[in-house]
């Protein structure tokens, strides 16, 4: 079977899980020969990453309703590459996505990512959108129901769940060496948060729980990034609380495997609901225990006290005691990293999630 050639349209101009999805899915397919283009709005640090795998890619505003000049200029790429697919990952870049159809007057396919836990727009832009997308790719069953409590205009035959994953990385290079750097003894434990840094992600919730542990000997590395005056309120807020000596900023991490690898176990305590939270599933990857929120997708792949830690959002007083008890019982924080791992290794591996994708590319 000849091999579809496909664009992908990143949805934000920013870094987050959504960009991390694309650029990997779009580094697998042009490793397994599919010919790949990407579009981006104006992004330092996506081009920058594109760039230094050599992908081609083209600059557009994607403005939605009213940037007809967009579709025309996405008209001529899939012209100038024989496009078959354009896959996009918002509903607003998808609008660009019909209307260069339209003016190609070609049945090229048109397939939707949902990354987001929303409800449905109804209004008469969104049900005509749905009528013209081929198929909406939800990465979460959370993600779909939520979608559907609208009652939206479409055909439930193109909308499909498929998990979402993340790639191994084989090095097992510890290429920050966190226990030196910060002269950590082995017998401190190192606590990790990997993420955004924002509020959304119960880092506020966080820094109050290591207060009420400040006298056991841990660590708590924050390893991500986000906007300058919410990280300055953070600190602010441990230099407060006296956690100076116990909370480290990491910044922005491209690969964030060995800093995991080095961690005792993970805490991911989202306020706002994941539609499947990509750094929940990068602990169990790395076989290392995690405390999460049972308010988003996370309930689809942790069982409570078995391949992770459910807590309620927005809680200081569970998130403290379920970091104390991963502190304190060794063999429950190895157990629930072992089982995390095996659960991902069976249900949530990229090999599985690549498999569904380009089943999808190869079908429509």
């Amino acid at each position: 079977m000849k091999k579809k050639n496909i664009i992908q349209i990143f949805a934000s101009n920013t870094w987050g899980g959504g960009e991390l999805f694309v650029f990997d899915l779009t580094n697998c397919l042009i490793e397994d020969n599919y010919k790949v283009v990407c579009i981006l709005r104006k992004s330092k640090v996506i081009s920058e990453k594109i760039k230094c795998k050599d992908i081609e890619y083209y600059q557009l505003k994607l403005k939605g309703v009213f940037d007809f000049l967009s579709a025309l200029k996405l008209k001529r790429i899939v012209q100038k590459h024989n496009i078959d697919i354009i896959h996009t990952h918002n509903f607003k870049t998808s609008i660009t996505a019909v209307y260069a159809k339209m003016f190609l007057n070609k049945d090229i396919k048109i397939i939707v990512s949902r990354h987001l836990v929303k409800k449905a727009k109804t209004d008469f832009i969104h049900n005509w959108l749905y009528k013209h997308i081929d198929y909406i790719l939800f990465v979460s069953d959370l993600a779909l129901e939520e979608f559907l409590l609208t009652k939206p205009k479409i055909d439930k035959t193109k909308l499909r769940v498929i998990h979402n994953s993340v790639i191994p990385n084989p090095s097992q290079a510890n290429i920050i060496g966190i226990r030196e750097s910060l002269s950590v003894s082995e017998q401190t434990q190192i606590v990790l948060f990997t993420g955004r840094i924002h509020k959304e992600k119960g880092l506020d919730v966080l820094i109050e729980s290591i207060y009420n542990l400040k006298d056991k000997d841990f660590v708590l590395l924050i390893a991500g990034d986000g906007k300058e005056d919410y990280k300055a309120e953070l600190k602010e807020k441990i230099n407060q609380l006296g956690l100076k000596d116990k909370v480290f900023f990491m910044g922005f991490l491209t690969n964030v495997s060995p800093i995991i690898k080095e961690s005792d176990f993970g805490v991911c305590p989202s306020i706002g609901r994941e539609s499947f939270g990509l750094s929940v599933v990068e602990f169990m990857l790395n076989g290392k225990a995690v405390i999460t929120t049972n308010n988003g997708a996370q309930k689809e792949y942790i069982k409570d006290k078995e391949t992770g830690i459910l807590i309620q959002p927005n809680n200081v007083k569970e998130l403290t005691n379920s970091i104390e008890l991963l502190m304190t019982n060794k063999v429950l924080r190895e157990s629930i990293g072992q089982k995390g791992k095996e659960y991902f290794d069976k249900e949530l591996s990229y090999e599985q999630f690549y498999k569904k994708i380009t089943t999808i590319y190869n079908n429509v």
